[in-house]
């Protein structure tokens, strides 16, 4: 994005709306800057009502992700969906074999990002049947903030809405767009293949009937 560009949303940030003249950085010219306003016009993140131009939805979205600062999009933590499904006649939990970075090649139960506008619950359920195939009615069991670090280095950040589920309908979706799934034991799975906190998610799903939250600071090399 133009530096102009970026002046022009962060002055619009700051109030319900300008005027022209008002937007227009001094020294920049009036035809130069139009083209710039248009840009942002057309790209859907300004509006002009009548002599007043104002940040769009789609604006106000973007105000909403950037330093007020720099006007530069801050790397924020995922919100996502944890799911956890069991069968009744074996115990076994519903696993997946991370098909991609980061953890490829790790185990651990299903997750997925929240879309905007969905609600928590829709989203659970949305995902449990993209990625596996199945269906099942879901009951929310808490909060998990996991940060995971590869020594000094931070690999991700995530708060999980857990979810879980018992005998889920349905064919098994064995290949789907985040790995293998397949019905498995964790503890014959050995440590050092799980997705960072796995195990602890397990736990508290296992043992805590009240909704919990918890919050884990982990190192991909812990077993």
């Amino acid at each position: 994005m133009h530096e102009i560009q970026r002046g022009a949303l962060k002055y619009l940030t700051l109030g319900r709306g300008s005027r022209f003249s008002d937007v227009k950085p001094r020294g920049v010219e009036s035809n130069r800057f139009m083209y710039h306003l248009r840009t942002l016009i057309n790209d859907g993140l300004v509006k002009k009502s009548g002599t007043l131009y104002k940040l769009t939805t789609k604006g106000k979205n973007l105000a909403d992700r950037v330093s007020i600062g720099s006007f530069e999009e801050r790397i924020q933590p995922k919100i996502v969906t944890l799911i956890v499904c069991t069968r009744d006649d074996d115990g076994s939990y519903l696993l997946y074999r991370r098909g991609k970075q980061p953890f490829l090649g790790k185990i651990g139960f299903p997750y997925g990002k929240i879309h905007m506008g969905e609600r928590v619950l829709e989203a659970a359920e949305r995902e449990l049947k993209e990625k596996t195939g199945l269906r099942a009615d879901l009951t929310y069991r808490g909060d998990v903030y996991i940060t995971v670090h590869d020594e000094e280095e931070l690999v991700t950040q995530m708060l999980c809405h857990i979810f879980s589920g018992v005998n889920p309908a349905g064919v098994l979706t064995k290949n789907s767009s985040i790995g293998e799934c397949f019905w498995g034991l964790l503890e014959r799975i050995p440590k050092e293949d799980d997705i960072p906190g796995v195990r602890q998610v397990l736990k508290l799903v296992t043992s805590s009937e009240k909704p919990f939250f918890k919050e884990y600071f982990l190192d991909v090399h812990e077993g």
